[in-house]
Formats: structure tokens, C-alpha cells, sequence
């Protein structure tokens, strides 16, 4: 029986909570203090910013465009220009409002090149410098759905920023009156003296139209249009007949350079295709069909039989005959076709020699006729621009006021300093997930309880929290040096882990591995022993890390005793070589001497049988092997074990090597029983492997004992 999870059988979590979603909160947690690092640098900068931004003040000036007093006159064409429905004639109005024009016309009403404001510390600034700096500062906008023309200001100065959007406003009106006066009366007097010169032009132009329609007294369209799709008749003949030409020009080269060969005279397109050719051909293969029927019925000597082959051999005497034939036939049709494209082609100059002439005439008919129109054109526009100067002259009134002046600002509108550190914190706040996001991107260790059991697809048997004290590589027994630490209670949970993978009898070998060194196996391998032989079983651990072993050394007994290699060599035996330790029912195997060959002698039968005699003599077998993907001893007696425990180091070790690793070990022929996440940071757990912190548990403080090494 397998530990059970919150994960269903995909390995995804069955409480709706996306697991990507909940490995990016914890990445979040974890890189909190990043976070909160970029917002108050963002902070800052958004303070620093706000703080150094220029004061600004802006005023406004309302203007309406008014065009009531226009829509009772009956000259559409004023009406239309003045009535002011179209959106693209009111924003042309409000573009107009900020031209160059209007802001020269400001500065030298108002004098403000020797204004204090544009004058501080520096020259005193020209004309167009001042026109610029108000250029930049003044804005005119039309309000949506409406004829209001929002006429802005901004500057350093509250007065100033008053000053510019009134002055703005007023010179417009004025320009506008005196665009609709005085401009409008020199106009009139212009178009006046030029109306009498176009009519005269016109008719003038009149006259000689006629004269030539008189003269060419045909209707030169018509006849152009009956001549022009001629010529086209006769340019697509022409170019059939060159096409043809061409076509038959190339039949007849390949037939020269085939001469009589039959074979090759029959891919020619022209000869299969030849109408006396094609009867024969299907003569032939009639005559051949008839053949075979009589093969049925007959032998060779039979007279039907002797007739038919005489029949075709005569027909395919013919069909050669023709085939052969075929160049000369060819070069008639192309003398035909060359005879034929001459014909077309002269017949083509002829036409165009007409149609050059017709149009000629009809060029010279077109040229008076635009003259007439163009003309006529220019006469009508003049006529109609002298009717409305004489309706607009009389009006001496604007269309334009305002109704609503500027204002003096009473506060400044940049900088917004709250907007801003509100912008630079969500930009913070957008660049530091960001960044965590890709922190975690490009991060591919395991990285928590369900993030393993989801890539891996294996249960985790046990999640062994870091702790301080297990440093430079060396193995602590927390089971005995600390039975109250979070480490000794995960080694428990893991020996309850492994207790319910199935029968006691069915599981006596327990075998501790990793996938590269430095993981922690015999770091697990010996606690897990320790909490297993508290509990009262005789347990054995056997040092199968035959090429760097370390429990001699974790359990403080002496170092170069016989062990694992002189019993599988046969120097001893079984009994003499495992060794006590400080714990009650939990015994040692040591590596033993040093053997060139670990693997070699690992890969014969001295490894299963030494493993067997333990497992008759102790109630539990641990064996701490050497990492998987660094070399093979370990695939050489995990089949041995009847439960692999998969080791892996937290925010260490890679998931592709972690995966190999359990690929390698399943082309060996075993399926780990689940896997041990080492050295997992308290907070990277799944929510319920840690409920209670330092060593506070359920229950009374002495449950395990102060010091007790027994459970």
C-alpha cells in the first residue's frame, strides 16, 4: 500500500488549485525580500522624480463657434462651409486656434518678449524663441460632441499660464473679423475684374470648338471604337498566328533532329496528334485485341490466324508509313503558318495607320473640349465666390465667442507626485514578479513536495527539512542528537512511510540511493535506521558505497574492519564482520577492505547471497549504495531490494538528472517505491508536511524524552 496524497493519479492536485499557479506563489514567498527590495527602489525613484519634475499651471479659455446667424441664407454652398456640422471642419477651427499666426500675433500685442518670464536668466530671447516656448506650452482641443474649443495653457507662473490661454483666444477672434471684412472686400474687387476675362476666354474657346466639329462633320468616337476593336481582332489573330508559328517551328527542329526514328518521331505532340495517325494507331491496337481473341482459339498455322497477323502486320506497315510522313506534313503547315502570320501582320499596320490618324483628329477635338470645360469651370467658381462675398461682406460680427474666460490656476497640475510613486510602484511591482517568474523559469531543480510527485510521478515518502547543523558534507544523526527537531520527526514519518508499502515480510530490504553525489543518501539511509531499530526490530546496515564509504565513520566505530568486499571474497564470514553500535538493535556492515573491481564483484552472486543471509538473520536490511548516474553499482543489485528510495536534494539537483536517474534504474528492471526530498526548506513544503515548528509537538515536551535515543 502507498502513501496517499492530495494528488490524484496524473500526479495533479485534486483540490482545484492549479499547481503552476501555487509553485509561483511559493516562488513569491521565497523571493519576498526581492520583491520588496524593487518596490522601495521604485519607490525612490517615483519620489525622486516627483520631487525633481517641474511645477507646472495650466488655465483654460472656452470658445464656441456660433454659426446660427449663416443657416438662413439660401446659398447652399455657404451653408455648407459655415454651418459647422462636420467634426473635420470644427477640428480644422481648433488646429487653426494654436497656428503660428495667432501666437505671433500674442506676442507682439502683448509684448511678451520682454516679459519677465521668458526673459530670466538669460538674453533677451527673439521673437521666434518666444513663438516656440508657446507653441509647446498652448493647446486647443474640440470638445467631444460639441462646438466648444478648449483653449489650454500651461507654465511655471499661475499669471502667466492665465495670460497666454485669454491672449490665445481673444487674437483668434480678432483675426477672424478681420478675416471676414476686410479680406473678403479685396477678394471681390479681384474676382470682379477676372470674371469679364474668363467669359471672354470661354467663348473664345466656344467658338473654336465648333468651328472643328463642323469641319470633321463624322463622329470620330464611333469610328475610332469600330476601328479600335478591329485592331484587337486582328492583334489576337496575329498572336495566334505567331504562337502557331512558333510552335510549328519547334515541332519541326525535333523532327529533323529525329529524322526516321520511329520511337522518337511518336513523342512528338504534333505527330500522336495528327488525325490519319491517331486512326491508324487505334486500327492497330483494334487489329492487335482481335489477335490475342483468336490466340484463345487458335494456333499460328490456322488460317484465321494467318490472315489476322497479315491483316496487322499490314496496318502497322501503315501507321510507320504515315509517321514517317509526318516532318514533311509538318513544314506545310509551318510555310502555312508563316504565310498566314504575314498576311495578319500587314493587315495590323494598316489599322494602325488608321486609328493613328483618327485619333490625331480626335486629340486635337479633345484639347478644345477640355479648354471649353476647363474654362467654364473657372467662370462658374468665380461667379459663385463673388455671391457669397456679397451675403458675408454685410456680416461684421464674429462667429466665434468666448464663453467662459481663463482662469487663474489655484494649485499646479504636474507634477501628480501621488500618481507617479502609484506608477513607479506598479512598474516595480510588474518588474520584480517578472523577474521571479523568471527566476523560476529557469530554475529546473525540485523545488517542493508537489512539485516532485508531479514531474516525477512518484509518491514522496519523506521530506527531510535543512538544518544548520548537517554542513560540509558530514551525516548527523538527529535521531538520537536531537530526537525533537523537525529533521528526527521526518525520519519518523518516513519509517511510517515505508511501513505502509505493504507486508513486513515483503519489504525487509530497503535500499537508500541518489542520483549524483552529495545528496544525502547515507545522511537518510542511517537515521532512517536508527528510527527503524528504535522501535525495537533488529536492523542491519550494510555499506554497499564500495568506492567512498562513510558509515564507519557516522557511527563512530572503528575504520578498515572486514566488511562487505571480504565476505562476498569469502575471507569472512557474515557474523564476524557486522559490528555493533551505539544503538540499541541496530548493527553495522562496513564496506570492508578496498577492491580494485567494486563493479565486477558487485555484478556476480556474492552480493544477492550476502544480502539473503542477512535478511535470515535480521528483521530489516538497509543498504546505503553509490549514486545511480556516477556509476553502475548500484544497478547491479537493486534488484535485490524490495523497496528503492529514491534521494534527492532540494533546490540542488536538477529534474533531468533526478529523471535519468529513475529511468536508469527502471531499464534495470525496478520501479522505485517513491522518492526522499533532502534538505527541503521549511516553507517549500506542500502545507502539510510541517504543522508544528522547532520542537513543539502535539502532546506533553518529553514524549520522545529529552535525550532518549529509543523512541
Amino acid at each position: 500500500m502507498e502513501p496517499t496524497n492530495q494528488t490524484g493519479t496524473d500526479g495533479r492536485p485534486q483540490d482545484g488549485e492549479s499547481p503552476i499557479n501555487r509553485d509561483f506563489v511559493q516562488a513569491l514567498l521565497e523571493h519576498a525580500w526581492l520583491v520588496v527590495s524593487i518596490l522601495v527602489v521604485a519607490a525612490a525613484v517615483g519620489y525622486w522624480i516627483g520631487a525633481h519634475t517641474p511645477v507646472a499651471y495650466q488655465s483654460r479659455a472656452v470658445l464656441f463657434m456660433d454659426f446660427a446667424e449663416q443657416k438662413v441664407l439660401a446659398i447652399e454652398e455657404v451653408d455648407k462651409r459655415e454651418r459647422g456640422g462636420s467634426v473635420d471642419l470644427l477640428n480644422t477651427i481648433a488646429n487653426n486656434v494654436k497656428s503660428s499666426t495667432i501666437l505671433k500675433r500674442v506676442v507682439t500685442s502683448r509684448n511678451l518678449a520682454k516679459h519677465p518670464y521668458f526673459t530670466r536668466g538669460t538674453n533677451t530671447p527673439t521673437e521666434q524663441q518666444v513663438i516656440g516656448a508657446i507653441n509647446g506650452a498652448v493647446d486647443a482641443r474640440l470638445r467631444r460632441f460639441t462646438r466648444l474649443i478648449d483653449v489650454s495653457a500651461e507654465a511655471g507662473d499661475p499669471v502667466v499660464a492665465q495670460l497666454l490661454a485669454q491672449s490665445v483666444a481673444e487674437e483668434y477672434i480678432k483675426q477672424s473679423a478681420e478675416d471676414r471684412t476686410g479680406v473678403g472686400q479685396n477678394a471681390g474687387q479681384f474676382l470682379m475684374a477676372e470674371e469679364g476675362r474668363v467669359r471672354e476666354r470661354l467663348n473664345k474657346a466656344e467658338r473654336a470648338l465648333q468651328e472643328y466639329r463642323q469641319t470633321n462633320n463624322i463622329s470620330l468616337q464611333e469610328n475610332r471604337d469600330i476601328l479600335t476593336s478591329e485592331f484587337k481582332t486582328l492583334a489576337q489573330k496575329c498572336t495566334e498566328a505567331k504562337d502557331e508559328r512558333r510552335l510549328l517551328e519547334l515541332e519541326w527542329n525535333l523532327a529533323r533532329q529525329v529524322g526516321d526514328k520511329l520511337e522518337d518521331l511518336l513523342k512528338l505532340p504534333l505527330v500522336m496528334r495528327a488525325p490519319e495517325v491517331v486512326t491508324l494507331k487505334e486500327k492497330v491496337q483494334t487489329q492487335e485485341t482481335l489477335v490475342n481473341n483468336l490466340l484463345l482459339r487458335y494456333k499460328e498455322k490456322h488460317p484465321a490466324m494467318i490472315q489476322a497477323r497479315s491483316e496487322l502486320a499490314s496496318l502497322q506497315k501503315l501507321f510507320k508509313d504515315e509517321v514517317r510522313n509526318a516532318p514533311p506534313r509538318i513544314q506545310r503547315q509551318l510555310e502555312a503558318a508563316v504565310e498566314k502570320e504575314k498576311s495578319l501582320e500587314q493587315a495590323l499596320k494598316e489599322q494602325e495607320k488608321t486609328l493613328f490618324v483618327l485619333d490625331s483628329q480626335r486629340a486635337q477635338f479633345d484639347a478644345y473640349q477640355r479648354e471649353v470645360t476647363a474654362d467654364r469651370r473657372l467662370y462658374d467658381t468665380i461667379v459663385q465666390r463673388l455671391r457669397e462675398i456679397d451675403v458675408t461682406g454685410g456680416m461684421k460680427q464674429t462667429n466665434v465667442k468666448i464663453v467662459e474666460p481663463a482662469y487663474l490656476p489655484g494649485g499646479p497640475v504636474r507634477p501628480n507626485k501621488r500618481m507617479i510613486l502609484f506608477q513607479a510602484l506598479a512598474i516595480g511591482l510588474v518588474f520584480s514578479v517578472g523577474l521571479v517568474w523568471l527566476i523560476q523559469q529557469m530554475d529546473t531543480t525540485i523545488k517542493s513536495v508537489d512539485h516532485a510527485e508531479r514531474l516525477l510521478g512518484l509518491p514522496v515518502l519523506g521530506a527531510v527539512p535543512k538544518n544548520k547543523l548537517v554542513k560540509d558534507g558530514k551525516t548527523r544523526l538527529f535521531m538520537s542528537d536531537d530526537p525533537e527537531s523537525l529533521c528526527a520527526e521526518a525520519f519518523r514519518s518516513l519509517r511510517a512511510s515505508l511501513g505502509l508499502l505493504g507486508r513486513e515480510e515483503e519489504r525487509r530490504v530497503i535500499l537508500f540511493t541518489s542520483a549524483v553525489p552529495s545528496e544525502g543518501k547515507s545522511f537518510c539511509c542511517v537515521n532512517y535506521a536508527v528510527a527503524h531499530a528504535q522501535q525495537g526490530k533488529r536492523t542491519l546496515v550494510i555499506d554497499f558505497d564500495l568506492r567512498k564509504p562513510s558509515l564507519s565513520e557516522t557511527f563512530g566505530v572503528k575504520s578498515g574492519l572486514p566488511g562487505v568486499t571480504d565476505v562476498m571474497l569469502g575471507k569472512e564470514t557474515l557474523d564476524k564482520c557486522v559490528q555493533t553500535t551505539r544503538f540499541d538493535n541496530l548493527f553495522l556492515l562496513a564496506a570492508g577492505g578496498v577492491v580494485p573491481n567494486p563493479a565486477e564483484l558487485l555484478s556476480g552472486p556474492w552480493a544477492r547471497k550476502l544480502i539473503q543471509e542477512a535478511v535470515g538473520k535480521f528483521d530489516q536490511v538497509v543498504l546505503d549504495n553509490a549514486p545511480v548516474n556516477a556509476v553502475s553499482d548500484t544497478l547491479l543489485i537493486v534488484k535485490e531490494a524490495q523497496t528503492v528510495c529514491l534521494v534527492t536534494h532540494a533546490r540542488k539537483t536538477s529534474a533531468r538528472v533526478v529523471l535519468r536517474a529513475l529511468e536508469m534504474l527502471r531499464r534495470a528492471g525496478v520501479k522505485p517505491s517513491g522518492v526522499i526530498i533532502n534538505f527541503l526548506p521549511q516553507n517549500s513544503g506542500s502545507g502539510y508536511y510541517y504543522y508544528y515548528s522547532g520542537s513543539k509537538y502535539y502532546g506533553n515536551k518529553g514524549v520522545y524524552g529529552a535525550k532518549s535515543s529509543k523512541n
